[in-house]
């Protein structure tokens, strides 16, 4: 993508983003629809309705946001900062493509994740998605299938990372043991039995599926699988003799098809149906929000300011270049009465010229990258700036933004090694 000089993607169970840093915001967009387009299969008519686009300080809000878990379906939950993590050290790896802005962006939002997390309230019975499905089959059973939740037999689809978080949340509460678990591999399914030694846990491969279905009262879902696995018409294939059936599905895609709750006595819910769990506790959250957005609204103003003076980069490099010319020219020119100094006396008369070059200089400069300034101003400076100190034509786009060439010297010099 040409017009494109860094990029990330931030990609969880709930979100995929597409961060980029661009000159010509028109052209990149275009080019990440294209992108979007030919990894998807989808035609734009049909990509188009599901996409949103953030630039400037919007998009730097987003990340803020995302980062804090004000963007998430459970407010202040972890998942996503540690995500955010990956994202930032993935992108700045080597073989990243995050470079001067992005990657300061994402530290930032880092950094700012952790600050909303200890200065506010907001993680104060946050839970994850997987403890919010859980937390609704436990508030729903009664309701649905009339029976206690610790009475309940629960199978569990899937047995990765999301199934972790289920578990670990089932564990601290009454629920029924053993726990079901259902997987493609064993493997998998071992490492989570021995991450909970004090978990009961009955293993069994995906040919066990629907007997182990057949036999619970709630069923989870949790697996990659890209169609559903459960839906109304292989519900009906696999007949319950009356006996109720929850299913609570966490997968995106789903694994449970939306068509299931039609089927006799099954009641099904979906990630969307988690929000009756977050909307219980958001009133306790309301102030921690407010907070965590004011924290916000700061980082955002600080980030500005530093990525504002990136355009200064070039006029402040031109200023001490000339600066420098200048005091080499009149040391030059001076050289026949400086010739007979010794060389103590010629240091003290480089440091006492650089040192009245860089006093010259400190004033304006600062003008320039005062963070408070509105970029039409800045633009005003720089123009300024360029004919008062006859600096030539400055480029603002000079600045490098991408740290590719540092990164290939890098692996240049560790392949090298």
């Amino acid at each position: 993508m040409p017009s494109i000089e860094e990029a990330g993607i931030l990609s969880t169970c709930n979100r995929f983003e597409v961060y980029y840093v661009s000159h010509d915001t028109e052209q990149a967009n275009s080019e990440v629809m294209n992108f979007l387009k030919d990894k998807s299969g989808l035609a734009q008519d049909e990509l188009h309705p599901n996409l949103f686009f953030h630039d400037g300080t919007e998009a730097i809000d987003h990340v803020l946001r995302v980062s804090s878990g004000l963007d998430s379906l459970v407010v202040g939950e972890g998942q996503i900062l540690s995500q955010v993590k990956n994202c930032a050290a993935h992108g700045g790896d080597e073989d990243g493509s995050f470079g001067k802005v992005l990657g300061k962006l994402f530290n930032v939002a880092v950094s700012t994740g952790k600050r909303v997390r200890s200065e506010t309230g907001i993680s104060k019975g946050a839970v994850s998605i997987s403890s919010a499905a859980a937390q609704l089959a436990e508030m729903k059973v009664k309701e649905d299938l009339g029976m206690d939740f610790k009475d309940a037999r629960i199978a569990i689809i899937g047995a990765g990372e999301m199934t972790r978080l289920l578990v670990t949340h089932l564990a601290s509460t009454n629920a029924k043991q053993p726990l079901h678990i259902v997987n493609r591999g064993r493997e998998r399914m071992e490492r989570l039995s021995e991450m909970f030694p004090n978990v009961d846990m009955s293993l069994h491969t995906l040919d066990e599926m629907w007997d182990q279905i057949g036999d619970a009262d709630i069923v989870f879902t949790s697996t990659f699988s890209q169609d559903p696995l459960v839906s109304k018409a292989t519900l009906e294939q696999h007949p319950r003799n009356g006996k109720k059936l929850m299913l609570v599905d966490i997968s995106v895609p789903v694994n449970v098809d939306y068509d299931a709750k039609e089927a006799e006595g099954v009641v099904a819910y979906h990630v969307d149906d988690l929000k009756q769990v977050i909307d219980a506790n958001k009133e306790k959250r309301m102030a921690a929000v407010k907070e965590a957005e004011v924290l916000i609204e700061g980082e955002i103003r600080d980030f500005e300011g530093w990525k504002q003076s990136l355009r200064c980069i070039p006029a402040i490099k031109m200023l001490r270049e000339k600066g420098e010319t200048i005091r080499q020219k009149e040391l030059a020119q001076a050289e026949k009465v400086l010739g007979g100094l010794s060389q103590k006396e010629r240091d003290t008369v480089e440091r006492v010229t650089k040192g009245i070059i860089a006093k010259l200089l400190h004033g304006p400069m600062s003008h320039l990258r005062d963070p408070e300034e509105e970029m039409q101003r800045v633009e005003y400076k720089l123009e300024t700036m360029q004919k008062m100190f006859q600096l030539g034509q400055i480029d603002p786009h000079a600045v490098v933004f991408s740290d590719k060439k540092k990164k290939n010297k890098k692996k240049k010099a560790n392949q090298a090694a």
